[in-house]
């Protein structure tokens, strides 16, 4: 999941919340043709827009205040797109926020206030990807979750795809990765999060505008090998299998304090919570585990500076 600010004019600006599904569920929904994937992203998709939603503020500067106050609304265009630049299946999703928000204690539209969303971001990945992992679990799919080479968690895959067949259709990842690596050639140290963005937005290619879906599906389809087209037929039939029920949320929420608090006395709510779902990834609810740290906070178990 990806947060893009573009500028607009008269100094206003346009928030661009931009979610993306894992690569092997993009391939078996555009090429392994289960359709039922889209409307598993889709409906992750609301579910973490909730959640953005509801960490929307505004400033207050009225009185010599300098604060900043919930409004718990935002107005956004959503716009579902399958393909990436490089015309790989690519599930994504733009939430194109005006910087706008309702203050009711002031009762008149005022600028946006994004820290409260921003600063959640790793949390929000989270809701985003147990969400949909939850959902094309009942499916009757099979996840397994991904680690990089220094262990950091890298989200969920579909579990049967190959990993010759992932990196088949993710060139924009390689043109990021490549874009990096010149990047510390150049000046010598990893670049950071926003020099990271504007490598990735000066690397990719025009949008083909003058392109059919069904020239676009051709396309996609023509790389797939024979073994690749029977493995992807395999993967379908199993995923109209028997749905998996979800679990409690209480062993995600333990291990996740347990995780944390073992470095630190006091720390953010979200960020147990990120540490949560990725611990029960797919198998809990969002709703539930919130409510868990509810009742700790309502029993002393947990207390809230």
């Amino acid at each position: 999941m990806a947060f893009d600010g573009t500028t607009q004019s008269h100094g206003r600006h346009l928030y661009d919340f931009t979610i993306s599904a894992p690569k092997s569920v993009s391939v078996i929904a555009a090429l392994g043709g289960d359709k039922r994937l889209i409307e598993a992203h889709e409906k992750a998709v609301d579910e973490t827009l909730q959640e953005i939603e509801a960490h929307a503020a505004t400033r207050v500067r009225k009185g010599r205040a300098n604060d900043d106050r919930p409004t718990g609304n935002l107005v956004i265009a959503v716009y579902h797109h399958d393909t990436s630049r490089e015309l790989d299946p690519q599930l994504h999703t733009h939430a194109v926020a005006a910087n706008l928000t309702y203050d009711g204690a002031e009762g008149r539209w005022k600028a946006l206030q994004a820290w409260g969303i921003y600063e959640r971001r790793s949390y929000i990945t989270e809701v985003y990807r147990n969400a949909l992992a939850r959902e094309v679990r009942q499916l009757g799919y099979e996840i397994e979750n991904r680690r990089n080479a220094k262990g950091r968690d890298c989200g969920f895959e579909i579990r049967g795809i190959t990993e010759d067949l992932l990196e088949k259709y993710s060139q924009r990842s390689r043109q990021r990765d490549e874009a990096i690596k010149e990047f510390v050639a150049k000046n010598g140290r990893q670049p950071t999060d926003k020099e990271v963005a504007v490598l990735v937005r000066e690397s990719r290619a025009d949008k083909l505008i003058e392109i059919s879906t069904n020239e676009v599906r051709s396309r996609q389809r023509g790389r797939l090998s024979f073994d690749e087209i029977r493995l992807l037929a395999g993967l379908q039939r199993e995923g109209h299998g028997v749905p998996i029920p979800l679990g409690s949320a209480q062993p995600s929420l333990q291990y996740a304090e347990g995780h944390v608090f073992e470095r630190v006395s006091v720390s953010r709510d979200y960020e147990v919570l990120a540490e949560a779902l990725r611990h029960g990834r797919g198998q809990i609810s969002h709703g539930g585990l919130k409510a868990m740290l509810t009742l700790q906070e309502s029993t002393g178990t947990i207390l809230r500076n």
